[in-house]
């Protein structure tokens, strides 16, 4: 079982992002889990969560914008008592 993610940020935290707001998206298509910075440039309110355009510019390839789903960001400055599984195990597969 994974450890649970306190860092991920929650529909408060997610509904207060504004544009120019920095995050990090995590990329849960590969094994790895890589987390790529990002920068909020648009925000649709909605019911519940809202809809956050995410341009983040991976390292190879050009930015793209994209709407991640809200678990797989989390704030780029990150509080020193909260741990990320995701950044974790990114750290285990690149340290191997």
């Amino acid at each position: 079982m994974l450890p649970r993610c306190d860092t991920r940020v929650i529909r408060q935290e997610w509904n207060s992002l504004e544009v120019g707001d920095h995050v990090l998206v995590h990329d849960d298509s590969g094994q790895d889990l890589p987390a790529f910075p990002g920068r909020v440039v648009a925000v649709e309110i909605a019911d519940g969560s809202n809809v956050l355009d995410i341009r983040i510019s991976p390292v190879r390839g050009k930015p793209i914008v994209l709407q991640p789903r809200r678990l797989a960001v989390h704030l780029e400055e990150l509080d020193p008592d909260r741990r990320c599984w995701r950044c974790d195990a990114h750290a285990r597969t690149v340290a191997n």
